[in-house]
């Protein structure tokens, strides 16, 4: 029989238990503690986190104002567009989406994943200003992390007819250029807000009360014709393609009130397209924008001022059949003639006999005409950066410089200036100011004697008529009058270059009760004949005809029909001819 061993009561250490209980209160009072502190201590900026996560205030976009044409044609709305954004701590969670979203959107797998990763950790533009279509059909999707937020973008109906004059709009719906940016604050809305709460995936659940609504800008109504704007862009187009130019500008002008029914320049680029207008060159408005020198259309001002001092007599004759040496040069005719009175030197567009006149004529007589006329004053119109070209103090000229700049030579001008300029001369002798804005008031200031302006008016009927530089704007039962002017482009070493003009012509109608006049200039032309007469005149005749036509401004009757010119079997060489200076 085996005998069996006692049972021993083994007692834990007392130092066990104490450990494991002082371990429970420690924890129990750690979690006391931290329960406390986020309870008590936290509990605003836990709240202020939720609030955070959940209630966010978002933006209401403005709508920009509209710009109206003088007729009430809007010419730039507001339409509904989209703009695309995403959480990328959300929307990477859905890679397997990313083919369907990129797809809705008309971008490339690679380029989506390029614009997540652009922004920052919570926050990325995708699309802006995109059509609501692409809203609809990623919306239809149910991808969690990328968002629809409806808009509105700017859109022009005359597309590239308006792009310098208008200007663009930048992404952030302020203006980028032309009267967009220079009419900013007038046309710019104030954003809005509104707190709404969302969920986990940033959906929206409901819209909270707190909300501000958003500010529309104001609208802006302009002078600007669309009929006659049309035709002044078109009409450019087709120059500048025929002969080749760099860049044209236009304006028609109010010759009484000094409204602007047409701005108009070319390159130009279609804003609506996303890719059109890439180009800054492209929405550059060359009217008020691009200087140059105007060559000959400077002369009747200069004959203005001889005529107010005294200088010389309306019927007075000057032999031009030798060349003037003036400073160490011979300036010359391109067609001889012999003796010319003040109205065949511009007829003709004789340098010598406006050299003479001018050498005549005090050369501050001659900068205060220029000067009083618009020359070198930037324009008030709102154009950011526009110029006012160059004038030189009269102080600084000397005898070559005296003679040249009555040539358009040494002055530099814009084409806004010189519509500005031969306004005075068909209302009789007012400078007014150039308007662009409708409802502004009227400021005139007389610059020379109503005779003067008479008598200008009268032979720059001349320059339109055969034999006259400006035959190619002539317009059958209207009477027109004008100057045309060709300058070589200067070459940036203290020459010129053979090869590339400004062509200019500057003309009004009806020439007996002048309405409208239009400033036409082409610069850069390499091709054909590039003279202001061939390139510009005809420029200035489609449009002004269809300008006249459109303000219902008769042509006079000859029996049952528009007169039309008295010099009937013209050919098109004579009129080149004529266009050049050559007359007969």
């Amino acid at each position: 029989m085996t005998a069996e061993r006692p049972k021993s009561n083994r007692i834990l250490p007392r130092w066990r238990a104490v450990l494991i209980l002082a371990i429970i209160l420690v924890g129990f009072v750690v979690v006391l503690t931290r329960d406390t502190d986020l309870q008590w201590w936290q509990d605003h900026t836990l709240r202020d986190q939720g609030r955070m996560r959940y209630m966010q205030d978002r933006p209401l976009p403005a709508d920009r104002g509209v710009i109206y044409a003088g007729n009430g044609t809007a010419l730039a709305v507001n339409v509904p567009a989209v703009t695309i954004w995403t959480d990328p701590r959300i929307f990477n969670q859905y890679r397997k989406d990313w083919d369907k979203v990129a797809a809705a959107l008309n971008l490339s797998p690679q380029v989506l994943a390029e614009r997540v990763q652009s922004g920052g950790s919570g926050f990325a533009y995708i699309l802006r200003q995109g059509e609501p279509q692409m809203g609809k059909a990623l919306n239809a999707l149910h991808v969690p992390g990328i968002y629809v937020q409806a808009t509105s973008r700017t859109y022009y109906p005359l597309g590239a007819v308006t792009t310098p004059l208008l200007g663009l709009v930048h992404l952030d719906h302020h203006g980028a250029a032309g009267l967009e940016r220079g009419y900013d604050q007038w046309l710019a809305g104030h954003s809005g807000t509104e707190k709404v709460l969302v969920d986990g995936q940033g959906e929206v659940l409901r819209v909270l009360g707190a909300r501000h609504a958003p500010i529309p800008g104001h609208d802006l109504h302009l002078t600007i014709n669309p009929q006659i704007q049309y035709w002044a862009y078109m009409t450019l187009l087709a120059a500048q393609k025929h002969f080749g130019a760099t860049e044209g500008s236009a304006v028609v002008m109010n010759v009484e009130n000094g409204q602007i029914l047409a701005m108009a320049s070319v390159p130009s680029c279609n804003p609506n397209s996303r890719s059109g207008c890439g180009n800054p060159a492209d929405y550059v408005n060359n009217a008020v924008h691009q200087a140059f020198e105007p060559g000959s259309v400077m002369k009747p001002f200069m004959v203005a001022a001889a005529l107010k001092t005294g200088s010389i007599q309306p019927d007075q004759s000057f032999n031009v059949s030798h060349c003037l040496p003036v400073g160490g040069f011979c300036i010359r005719d391109d067609v001889v003639h012999h003796e010319l009175n003040v109205a065949h030197i511009l007829k003709y567009s004789s340098d010598i006999g406006a050299a003479k006149i001018a050498l005549r004529t005090p050369a501050q007589a001659i900068y205060d005409m220029y000067r009083a006329a618009g020359f070198g004053k930037e324009p008030d119109l709102g154009f950011a950066g526009a110029t006012g070209g160059v004038l030189p103090q009269p102080q600084t000229w000397d005898k070559a410089r005296h003679a040249t700049i009555a040539l358009g030579y040494g002055v530099s001008v814009t084409t806004l200036q010189l519509a500005e300029g031969y306004a005075a001369i068909a209302n009789g002798g007012y400078h007014v100011a150039p308007t662009l804005i409708a409802g502004q008031p009227v400021q005139k200031q007389r610059i020379m004697p109503a005779n003067i302006a008479a008598h200008l008016r009268h032979w720059l009927e001349g320059v339109c008529a055969a034999n006259g530089t400006g035959i190619l704007a002539a317009i059958p039962g209207y009477a027109v009058a004008g100057k045309t002017g060709t300058a070589n482009m200067a070459n940036g070493k203290d020459g010129f270059q053979k090869n590339k003009t400004n062509a200019t012509f500057v003309g009004f109608a009806p020439g007996f009760a002048p309405k409208l006049v239009m400033a036409v200039t082409m610069r850069g032309s390499t091709r054909y004949w590039n003279f202001g007469g061939v390139e510009s005149a005809p420029v200035f005749r489609v449009t002004m005809r269809h300008a006249l036509q459109e303000l219902n401004i008769s042509p006079r009757w000859c029996g049952g029909k528009a007169c039309a010119s008295k010099n009937k079997g013209i050919t098109a060489t004579q009129a080149e001819i004529w266009a050049e200076g050559g007359g007969n």
